[in-house]
Formats: C-alpha cells, sequence, structure tokens
C-alpha cells in the first residue's frame, strides 16, 4: 500500500511509519497489533513523569519506524511465490520444474517465522513486566481471532461459490475429480477427504497455527539456553527434509518440519537481535564479506535445488538423496531471510520492488482464485501465446485485487475491532482490579 503525501517536517520518519502500517494492516498481523502498547493513560501524570512518557513514545516510534526495511521484502517473497504457484498450475510455463511446490513451502516458512517472530516479541514483553494469566488469556484472543479472520472468510466465501457451480465447473477450476461427492460442511470444516485444489495448505497452516503459543512459551523458558533445542531441531529438520518423501495434499505431521523450520529461524532472529541491540554490535566489514559469502552460496544452492541445475551441472552434482516429492529448501531460505533480516543486502532491496510486494498483499486471494482464471476455456483457447499471458496476469490481478479489497481487507478490519475491543476491556478489568485493591486498603 503506497504512503499517502505526508509533510515536509520529519517526513521520512512519517512514511516509514505509514509503511508498517499498511503492511501489519495488509498481511499477516494488523497495525493494532500495538494497540495495547497506545492506550492512553487513565490518570494524568505530572510534567516529569508525562515528560518521560513522551520520550519513551518517541523511542518507540523510532524502533517502529526502522522496521520497515526489514520486513517489506517479505512481501516480495510472498508474491513471487504466488506468481509461481499460478504459473505452475497453467500447465504452460516452466512445466519441467515444480515451482509451484517450492512456492507452497515458501507460504509455510513465511506464515511460521512472521507468526513465531511477532508472538515471541509480544511473549517477551509480557514476561517482563508479569502479566498475569488474564493478560495472557486476553493475549491468546487476540491471536487466534486475528488468525480466524486472516483466511478463513476468504476461504469460506470462495467454497460456498464452488458449492454453488455445476459440477462440470468444478471440474474445471478446481480440478474436483468426483464433484458429485464434494461436501459443503465437511469442506468448511477441512474434512480429510474434502481438501481439493489448493485447499489443501489451508487446514495445514491453521493446525500449525495452535502450536506456535506453545512453542514460544516453550522457548522463552528454556531463558538462555534456548540454544541446546537448536541441534535436534535442525537434525530432524535436515533428515525430513532431505529422506523423507512429501508432496502436495498431506497432513501437517510431514510438512511439521517446514513450519518448526520457520519458527526457529524466527527464535535464532529475536534472538540475536536483542543481543545486537544490548551490545550495541555492528557488523564490520570483515563480518559483512563473511555473511555475504554465506548468503551468496546459500542462494545459489537454493536456486540449483529449484531449477535442478546450475551448481550441480557446474561445479558437482548434488549429493542429497534423489526423491520424488517436495524439494527441500526451507533451510536455504530461512538462512537468507534471517541474514537479510539483521544486514540487509541487495536481496531484499529487490524483494521490496512495488510489484513484487503488490502481489505479496494479495497473494492469498491469487493463492485461492487463480483457478477460475487459468483454467478458463476462453483463455485457453487463445491461439497467440502472449494473449494467453497477458490474459491471465492481467485477469488475476484483477480478481484478487477486488476479493482483497471486498473480503480480505474488512476481514482484517474486523478483527482489528475485535483487538481494540479485548485491549479495553483488558485496561477495564485491571483498573477495577486496582479500584478494588484501594477500597479494600482504605481505613474505615
Amino acid at each position: 500500500m503506497p504512503p499517502h503525501n505526508e509533510p515536509a517536517l520529519e517526513g521520512g520518519r512519517h512514511r516509514r511509519v505509514r509503511s508498517l502500517v499498511g503492511y501489519e494492516l495488509s498481511h499477516e498481523e494488523p497495525a493494532v497489533d500495538y494497540v495495547d502498547e497506545n492506550v492512553k493513560l487513565l490518570v494524568q501524570e505530572g510534567p516529569e513523569a508525562q515528560s518521560s512518557v513522551d520520550t519513551t513514545k518517541q523511542a518507540k516510534s523510532l524502533e517502529t519506524a526502522s522496521a520497515p526495511t526489514k520486513i517489506l521484502f517479505l512481501d516480495g517473497v510472498r508474491g513471487l511465490a504466488a506468481i509461481f504457484v499460478m504459473t505452475q498450475h497453467s500447465l504452460e510455463y516452466m512445466q519441467d520444474i515444480d515451482l509451484g511446490a517450492i512456492s507452497v513451502d515458501a507460504f509455510f516458512v513465511l506464515s511460521s517465522f512472521l507468526l513465531t517472530m511477532l508472538f515471541m516479541k509480544k511473549s517477551i514483553r509480557l514476561l517482563e513486566k508479569g502479566a498475569s494469566y488474564r493478560k495472557w488469556a486476553f493475549t491468546l484472543a487476540d491471536y487466534f481471532s486475528k488468525r480466524f479472520f486472516r483466511v478463513y472468510p476468504l476461504f469460506a466465501l470462495t467454497v460456498i461459490v464452488l458449492w454453488m457451480l455445476p459440477d462440470g465447473d468444478k471440474m474445471q477450476y478446481y480440478t474436483l475429480g468426483e464433484p458429485e461427492k464434494f461436501d459443503l460442511f465437511k469442506t468448511l470444516t477441512f474434512h480429510s477427504d474434502q481438501r481439493h485444489f489448493v485447499l489443501w495448505t489451508l487446514p495445514v497452516e491453521i493446525g500449525y497455527y495452535f502450536f506456535i503459543p506453545v512453542f514460544v512459551i516453550t522457548m522463552l523458558k528454556m531463558r538462555e539456553y534456548w540454544w541446546v533445542s537448536l541441534f535436534p531441531s535442525y537434525a530432524w529438520i535436515m533428515y525430513e527434509g532431505l529422506y523423507t518423501l512429501r508432496w502436495n495434499h498431506q497432513g501437517l505431521m510431514l510438512h511439521a518440519p517446514t513450519f518448526v523450520n520457520g519458527s526457529m529461524a524466527a527464535v535464532i532472529y529475536v534472538k540475536a537481535d536483542r543481543w545486537i541491540k544490548s551490545n550495541k554490535f555492528t557488523f564490520r566489514p570483515l563480518h559483512l564479506v563473511v555473511i555475504r559469502a554465506i548468503e551468496s552460496v546459500t542462494a545459489m544452492v537454493l536456486l540449483s535445488v529449484a531449477f535442478k541445475g546450475l551448481l550441480f551441472s557446474w561445479v558437482h552434482e548434488t549429493i542429497a538423496p534423489h526423491l520424488p516429492g517436495v524439494p527441500f529448501v526451507s533451510v536455504h531460505l530461512t538462512i537468507i531471510i534471517v541474514i537479510e533480516m539483521l544486514a540487509p543486502s541487495c536481496i531484499s532491496t529487490t524483494l521490496e520492488w512495488n510489484v513484487l510486494r503488490y502481489w505479496g498483499k494479495i497473494s492469498f486471494s491469487v493463492y485461492l482464485l487463480h483457478g477460475f482464471v487459468v483454467y478458463n476455456e476462453a483463455i485457453r483457447s487463445q491461439p497467440s501465446y502472449y494473449d494467453r499471458v497477458f490474459a491471465r496476469f492481467g485477469l488475476i490481478l484483477l480478481l484478487a485485487s477486488v476479493s482483497y479489497h471486498a473480503v480480505e481487507r474488512p476481514s482484517q478490519v474486523l478483527a482489528g475491532y475485535i483487538t481494540r475491543y479485548l485491549a479495553k476491556q483488558e485496561a477495564t478489568r485491571q483498573c477495577d482490579n486496582v479500584q478494588e485493591g484501594l477500597n479494600h486498603e482504605r481505613p474505615v
């Protein structure tokens, strides 16, 4: 979402804050996730205290303003993944490689990384403040309400529209083998035999959403020994990625290593970022040379796996087992993400291209609805290759944009209202408890 024109005074800082709000509203977490930090004090403080509060707010504003340069490129990753899924299902472009399956893994990694990072930062603040069980309950309620309104409304609407279509259209647009057996209730409740076409990923992702709070609290309770979990976790992730056959329409257990990999990367990033800030560490030229070397090799290996060649043709053939199914790229992807979050380079700058970011913003609509365009006979029957290309990309862009503004955005706004309501209720409960305590202490 491009920012509006801002005043010349401190324009750069204002634009960056606005871009963060746009990112949060259109992606994994709405901007109102920060509402609990911005609630006004119920009791007016004195001048000194007010000055302290203003200073704190300014510090928070500056900290918030620096965030977009680190996270906007993830929009580009999501947009690129959505485009690759669409091209894979077109049955026309780059069919000798499986960029669609790799893109689905990218979606899994991005979801687990972002949600784990946000929930972990929130949990750290709650633990530092010694939050009550009631506060944790409100936080979890807010977390799950956001997850529900982020994915389910558009999913449900798509399923209902699909249910209303004739059987022939179900077969054409969503590749249903037996459209007469389509069950609306079972599909809406994620029944295992009703996960058609791209719908199979939704119950897998939603199932992992329930695990993230447990994962985060466990990692935080390990305190300074959190790093001990890295070795068994990554040993399991690497083994499952290299030696286990994964394919589409499989359950959460087979895709769990991909999600856990994203969550572990989020933990590493949060811990490293806090250590860098607390120690005021800056990367020296030698550090950056080593980091860029690691990142470059990782990126080349990632491209080699995705395109089945490059280094494996020019340098040495792959040493990984030759298994059919989804290529193992999640570790490569998370290494690049963490490095770009800590020390951005031209990779993140390229992925921050507005075109890719916009595709990332509407990526969920692209993912669910692209079948209605790529499998349309009026488009597939076009004799010109370029006519088909422009028609597919243009119509999918238009359809997904309408879907985003008509369904996704209002759903996220509603989630924001619920967040503010929960924050207000929690603040009211705290005030009532304080007042009750004062009444008990007041002498008769």
